[in-house]
């Protein structure tokens, strides 16, 4: 009888699994048939509609490792190339909405696990974005909201944090997560072709005053007008740090080490990226401080090495890329040295002849005498709303067209004008408190060794990034810093909740 009744319920079960899986396929056979109607029609945007049921179909049945391993080729190696050499940018959406839809294996995951929003464990990583997007919301609403500004700003405010999440809950591996940085690292020696490519052939061609800054990697931009070398030259510095940590520490071979750096300082070179450059050796002392402030001879050597490396690189840009041309983009005072270049960009008073561009410290001043300075208090903290300051096909902001010159050239600047001053308070402390949560984690035994190295790596990064706001934009406009950023604060966050479970157990 039990032997009767078992069999029962195990063809019922069967029964169910197959007309779910024919319901399935019959649903995207009616999906394909509907969208082979439609593009032969030639109306692509009725078609948009169905390609979002099909990558729901797929978050669905394919495994979250699958998701985010192809928004990691996709931000790394696909979108860039595409708008570079294709002109097709669009493809940038690509990459955001395959994270979005991240969102829903994380859904069904606290579904699965039984568990409420309430009993989530809010640590400080999962706090801040939370604050950070009620507070964009808030500022788009109490201002004057348009449909085109909420479009362009999701791509950059909300749609990346779903990664964070999957890496926090554990919903791929921690293997994985030591691939994902294995990969980075291939990813900085691929930079290095293009870079060849793109100085040779396309920097040649150039008419712009700069040329150099067709010199991109596999990053966003086009050969026109140039695009992500700052943050190329950023994760070109977080990879080369990993090459050298995880050697340093008995990981990888010294070849391999050597194709990383190599070709990083190389790569480097044919971008002239002097922030980078300077950021050499900070990002060396602040993550071997600890070991280096022991051994202080050690420590003097290693920071005479990295600044005589910096000045190396410099001479390099002198020969390379300047030879007799004593001004590029600036017009107002002449300049004949790298130095020079590097003070012009922190003058207050630096801009360009027309007016159309304004150096970083004079547009941060004018953001503050223009709202704090004239008592517009709602302003100053809150911003007036999300995509205020970015400018698409979608369409403009509202504040684009209000100046003669760009007022979105740096992360601090966009935060500022955008969600204000708690905004940009916000975002920084989301890495201030991931960095602290894993350089701590990282100081614990109980964690795999390799998992340290990397999360040490991800809290000099993350501090990285901080001191990065005030030069560029690729916080929030580059897809490939924006994975990179949620990693090491989904790794900071995963690993800190596995130390609050083994100290509650």
């Amino acid at each position: 009888m039990k032997a009767e009744i078992s069999s029962r319920l195990f063809n019922s079960n069967l029964n169910s699994k197959t007309l779910v899986f024919v319901l399935l396929l019959f649903s995207v056979l009616i999906l394909s048939i509907l969208s082979g109607i439609l593009a032969a029609s030639g109306n692509l945007i009725l078609l948009v509609p169905l390609l979002v049921l099909f990558g729901i179909f797929f978050i669905l049945a394919a495994p979250v490792a699958w998701t985010v391993w192809i928004l990691f080729w996709g931000a790394f190696l696909v979108t860039g190339p595409s708008a570079y050499f294709l002109r097709f940018s669009q493809l940038q959406w690509f990459t955001v909405l395959v994270s979005a839809a991240l969102l829903l294996p994380v859904l069904l995951h606290l579904l699965r696990a039984r568990t409420s929003i309430k009993s989530v464990s809010f640590s400080s990583e999962l706090w801040g974005p939370i604050i950070l997007v009620v507070l964009v919301l808030f500022s788009t609403v109490i201002d004057r909201p348009y449909f085109s500004e909420i479009i362009n700003a999701s791509r950059y405010y909300l749609l990346m944090w779903p990664l964070m999440l999957v890496i926090m809950f554990g919903l791929i591996s921690e293997k994985m997560i030591m691939q994902l940085w294995q990969a980075l690292m291939i990813v900085a020696i691929l930079q290095f072709p293009m870079a060849i490519y793109q100085y040779f052939f396309v920097v040649p061609s150039s008419v712009r005053t700069s040329p150099w800054d067709a010199v991109i990697g596999t990053f966003h931009g086009v050969i026109e007008g140039g695009g992500d070398s700052a943050a190329m030259a950023i994760m070109l510095l977080i990879a080369m740090l990993t090459a050298i940590a995880l050697w340093r520490e008995g990981k990888l071979t010294g070849l391999k080490v050597v194709l990383v750096v190599l070709f990083g300082l190389l790569t480097l070179g044919l971008a002239e990226v002097k922030a980078a450059v300077i950021l050499l050796p900070v990002i060396i002392g602040l993550y071997y401080r600890k070991v280096l402030l022991k051994r202080p001879v050690e420590f003097i050597v290693v920071m005479i090495g990295a600044v005589l490396l910096v000045g190396a690189l410099f001479t390099f840009y002198e020969k390379l890329h300047y030879g007799d041309v004593s001004t590029h983009t600036f017009k107002k005072n002449q300049v004949t040295s790298t130095y020079d270049r590097v003070m012009r960009a922190l003058d207050p008073e630096t801009e360009t002849y027309d007016g159309r561009e304004l150096g970083r410290v004079n547009l941060l001043l004018n953001w503050w005498n223009i709202n704090v300075g004239s008592g517009d208090l709602q302003h100053s903290l809150f911003g007036y709303g999300m995509g205020a300051t970015y400018e698409s096909r979608i369409g403009t902001g509202e504040l684009v067209d209000r100046f003669l010159y760009k007022i979105n050239t740096s992360s601090s600047l966009i935060l500022l004008w955008e969600v204000g001053i708690l905004g940009h308070l916000v975002f920084f402390f989301i890495l201030l408190l991931g960095a602290k949560a894993s350089e701590r984690a990282a100081g614990y035994d109980v964690i795999p060794e390799i998992h340290r190295i990397f999360l040490r790596i991800g809290a000099v990064g993350l501090f990285l990034l901080i001191l990065t706001m005030p030069y560029k934009n690729f916080h929030l406009y580059s897809n490939p810093i924006q994975f990179l950023m949620m990693l090491m604060l989904g790794q900071a966050a995963y690993w800190s909740r596995f130390l609050n479970k083994c100290g509650n157990s």
